[in-house]
């Protein structure tokens, strides 16, 4: 009879992440490439799950090269090496024909940034993966949060929960579970006044969204966290909210000058974001 099934730590998904070489895609595609997404992960999550099932005591006794984060040889030097890459949000060209199941989260400005902890140290990382600076915090050791740093208030607003305390949950774990397992953590006193959960919604309450200071982003339910450009994670500014989704805000929404319509605006941004990572990377 098969072993049941326990949470274990895999860091072989964390691990020096490679590379994703992601540059923003083609929106006109998007709905076909969130399917084959959706189906890739499914798989990769059945494979998984199949290969634990037959995974037995002896065999995690005798295994003893499990990988480990970070690596033995990068941990004189673990401050220059982040274990994985932000997952980033796409345009959301159009209504998906599940939309009522997706999340929706209200985001304030701010610099979306990774939290790691490492040992007694937290290391910061920003979108490009480079260490942006180091402080001390009273999270569990081996925890990673995707977060938006506001400086103003100095608050880590929590987006998502890549890991906590050891327990991975980037791959076998679907967004809405990710959800539920943050959301429990609201009364944990180890985050204090400094990280603070993002209110989500799901959209069946559409008709009274929260207001957002710089935008929303939206996760579908069944989405795995994938380092890189996402279909399955899509963003809108709050101007475009009623263009595209057909929802009236209930607060005052002020357009850029010279705005014409979402879409515009989307290719717009897309082609400058594409041009300023082409710079990054060449750096």
């Amino acid at each position: 009879m098969a072993e049941a099934l326990t949470p274990i730590l895999n860091l072989s998904s964390l691990s020096l992440y490679k590379v994703k070489s992601n540059s923003i895609s083609s929106l006109s595609n998007q709905k076909e490439r969130r399917n084959e997404v959706l189906k890739q992960q499914k798989e990769k999550r059945e494979q998984i799950i199949s290969q634990l099932r037959f995974t037995t005591k002896d065999d995690e006794l005798i295994d003893d090269n499990k990988p480990q984060w970070p690596p033995r040889q990068h941990r004189k030097n673990v401050s220059t090496i982040c274990p994985i890459e932000m997952m980033l949000a796409e345009w959301l060209f159009s209504i998906p024909d599940d939309f009522s199941s997706w999340f929706a989260i209200p985001c304030p400005r701010g610099q979306r940034c990774l939290v790691v902890v490492q040992s007694n140290r937290t290391y910061v990382y920003g979108k490009y993966n480079n260490l942006m600076w180091t402080m001390y915090t009273s999270l569990p050791k081996q925890t990673i949060l995707y977060c938006i740093y506001d400086k103003r208030s100095s608050i880590y607003h929590i987006l998502d929960l890549i890991m906590w305390n050891g327990q991975d949950y980037s791959v076998q774990f679907e967004c809405q579970c990710r959800f539920f397992m943050l959301t429990s953590l609201s009364d944990d006193t180890r985050l204090k006044s400094h990280f603070q959960i993002l209110p989500r919604m799901k959209l069946e309450d559409k008709e009274d969204l929260i207001a957002a200071e710089d935008g929303y982003l939206f996760y579908h339910p069944l989405g795995d966290y994938e380092p890189g450009y996402s279909p399955l994670v899509c963003w809108l500014k709050p101007f475009m909210i009623e263009e595209i989704l057909r929802i009236k805000l209930t607060y005052p929404v002020n357009k850029p000058v010279g705005y014409t319509t979402a879409q515009a605006y989307m290719f717009d941004e897309q082609s400058n974001r594409k041009e300023h990572e082409q710079q990054q990377q060449s750096f």
